[in-house]
């Protein structure tokens, strides 16, 4: 039987969703009623009696909303603070230089004055005493110099959602997803989308969707308002912006309050109508085969429908990964999907074991490709060195093309015959052999108008008896694709500067294991949705795929400050290697990349353009950054006069377009810079 002052332990799941949480605090004041663990009583911050001499102990006061699992599950008053023993926020802690600190008690109340303090709340139940210690893991700290009595979090939509997107979510009663703030928070009061704030007035209206404890539907849209984010956002009213997360005072909560009643929109009111008018399909007896009877006339509709069918595509590719446990950022697949559209190679990277040839796998199954048919997976070796490695050669003396065991010459005529079927081929460990030397063929095949890609096997002159390779040509059409993987170390072949040219090179990023988990264990049930099984996935035409393609690789389809950022980083590179930069090639096939961002039936950009172009940067460009220390280190950092790593040349261009974000280039620049300190050098 627990006492009133004992705590029954609670379940992981629980314990986990509170631990995911991030709350608001600030160093506690002496007068508050602390638990007695340091050598002076009473005090917020002191030297503790417990374990090393030389540990110190201290208190948070929590002045944001906390988990109400806590309050439900814990009975944890308001005024209960968190503690932590220096030694457990070391990572934080000596990154401040804390370690060479004289007096660490001094340093630590010095550190934390007037500072509002980011963390992470950590649970450890004590067996003895039958209780809940709360503990906590520092995570930012910004200066805060009129602390406010209480904070609000207000969690963003995640970065790539425009706010039209984000409002036909809420308007179709679709799943919202909020990573930054759990079931274990209450339903949020306002959520930041683009360059909105959206008022959400309470939980039935806003309701937590069972299925995972990160997302929520909008049951009363008509009751949603927004307003356009104040001027003052970033400087004064959002603190601590972190990851899809930040917190107002209760004063600018206030003002907020009183700008939505005063010039609220409701998100009904704010939607067009005729908008959505001009995109309704018509009947489905004006198309025959696919297309409509006469595109001048209809040009608008089949613009619509044709949208549609790639949102529906973007659907099935996401609920396949879904149905295979398979865990990939939503913009990530987006991203892979516009790469593949606009360039004929596709090369995804990272470390081992992050899924590269499972996502590969998974396009195919999501366009209804199949091995042995229009699916081709092929090994690379190391041994391979020439075309003929994989495509095979002609025996001059016989007459006979001997093809190559990888099977890709019949696989290419193949392709070749049955133009209105997609074909993919799969390059596995694409650079374990030199890949200049046995794709050498393929590269001017890449930059070749559609039309022209034409592959010669063998010289016109040459006598060959085979029906098939008898001309020696082999005709591409816009039904093939190719995916190259690669692992990124030092014991492969990076891609030259050529590859890069002609391909987007895209990063994956390994999801962190508790996220893995919690993924998982949250995993849709057939119950809960319809999964759908490979019986049920039709072929994607070739005639379909290319329906969602637009060609133009104008500059004019670029914005000004876009072709700005590309002229700055050109300047830069090349002022370190003249034969490195921004080509015309990279800058058209970018902007093929951002007018090939697919959008709903309502016309809305299902990727943000900012998200796309910060993709084309980290993918088109900065993998050309790369070499010894002494040679590119001004580009991606600089040390300063107290020894300190500072922002490099191509991060100040980024970072000084205060309107873009540039978070995903950003973070690796950051990268390559911890591997120039730590190596000498970058891949």
């Amino acid at each position: 039987m627990l006492t009133r002052f004992e705590q029954q332990e609670i379940k992981d799941s629980d314990k986990r969703y509170i631990e995911e949480c991030f709350i608001l605090g600030k160093l506690a004041e002496d007068s508050y009623d602390l638990p007695g663990l340091g050598k002076e009583s009473g005090k917020a911050v002191s030297y503790t009696h417990v374990g090393d001499s030389d540990n110190v102990v201290f208190f948070i006061k929590a002045c944001s909303d906390e988990p109400v699992l806590l309050k439900n599950l814990l009975n944890k008053s308001p005024d209960d603070v968190y503690i932590t023993f220096d030694n457990r926020n070391k990572l934080y802690l000596n990154k401040e230089n804390y370690q060479n600190a004289d007096d660490k008690v001094t340093f630590i109340k010095e550190h934390f004055k007037d500072k509002l303090i980011l963390f992470k709340p950590k649970l450890n139940y004590d067996q003895i005493k039958k209780r809940y210690h709360y503990n906590f893991d520092i995570k930012l700290v910004e200066e805060e110099g009129n602390f406010s009595a209480h904070y609000v979090p207000v969690p963003h939509i995640k970065k790539g959602i425009s706010h039209k997107r984000f409002e036909k979510l809420l308007l179709d009663q679709k799943p919202i997803e909020l990573e930054q703030h759990n079931h274990s928070f209450d339903t949020p009061e306002f959520i930041v989308c683009d360059s909105y704030i959206y008022q959400i007035p309470d939980s039935e209206s806003f309701e937590k969707y069972k299925a995972r404890t990160t997302t929520y539907i909008c049951r009363r849209p008509e009751e949603i308002k927004r307003v356009p984010i104040p001027e003052d956002w970033n400087y004064s009213m959002a603190k601590i912006p972190y990851k899809d997360l930040c917190f107002i005072s209760t004063n600018a909560r206030g003002t907020l309050i009183d700008s939505f009643e005063e010039k609220g929109e409701s998100i009904n009111d704010s939607y067009s109508q005729s908008d959505a008018e001009q995109n309704k399909p018509l009947e489905e007896e004006k198309f025959e085969n696919g297309s409509p009877k006469d595109n001048s006339q209809h040009s608008g509709v089949y613009h619509s429908l044709k949208e549609a069918a790639e949102t529906e595509f973007l659907e099935r590719l996401t609920t396949l990964a879904e149905k295979k446990e398979l865990i990939y950022d939503q913009n990530d697949l987006k991203n892979f999907h516009i790469s593949i559209k606009t360039g004929t190679l596709t090369i995804l990277g990272g470390m081992s074991g992050t899924g590269k040839s499972q996502l590969a796998r998974l396009y195919a199954e999501a366009l209804g490709l199949k091995e042995n048919d229009n699916l081709l997976f092929l090994p690379v070796s190391p041994s391979y060195t020439e075309p003929s490695d994989i495509l095979g050669f002609l025996n001059q003396q016989t007459g006979i093309f001997m093809e190559s065991d990888t099977g890709l010459t019949n696989f290419l005529i193949k392709a070749s015959k049955e133009t209105d079927k997609m074909f993919m081929v799969i390059f596995d460990e694409m650079n374990l052999a030199q890949i200049e030397y046995y794709f050498s063929d393929f590269i001017s095949i890449l930059e070749a108008p559609k039309g022209d890609r034409r592959l010669r096997l063998f010289s016109e002159r040459s006598i060959c008896h085979q029906e098939d390779y008898r001309n020696g040509i082999i005709d591409f059409g816009n039904n093939i694709i190719f995916i190259g993987t690669m692992n990124i170390d030092e014991s492969v072949k990076m891609p030259t500067n050529r590859i890069l040219d002609r391909s987007n090179f895209l990063i994956l990023e390994k999801k962190g294991f508790l996220e893995a988990k919690i993924y998982e264990e949250e995993q849709l049930n057939p119950s809960d949705t319809e999964l759908i099984s490979n019986d049920d996935i039709n072929e994607i035409s070739a005639s379909t795929f290319n329906l969602w393609i637009k060609d133009s690789k104008s500059l004019s389809t670029l914005e000004d400050d876009e072709l700005k950022i590309l002229d700055e980083i050109h300047d830069q590179i090349s002022s370190y290697d003249s034969q490195t930069g921004v080509s015309f090639r990279i800058a058209k096939s970018m902007a093929q990349y951002l007018e090939n961002i697919p959008q709903d039936e309502d016309g809305n950009e299902l990727l943000s353009r900012d998200v796309a172009f910060d993709y084309q940067i980290k993918q088109r460009i900065l993998p050309k950054i790369r070499g010894y220390r002494d040679q590119i280190e001004n580009l991606v950092f600089k040390i300063d006069g107290e020894g300190k790593v500072i922002e490099g040349e191509i991060s100040m261009i980024l970072t000084k377009y205060e309107h873009r974000n540039f978070e995903k280039s950003l973070k690796y620049l950051q990268q390559k810079s911890r591997e120039l300190i730590r190596n000498g050098y970058t891949l």
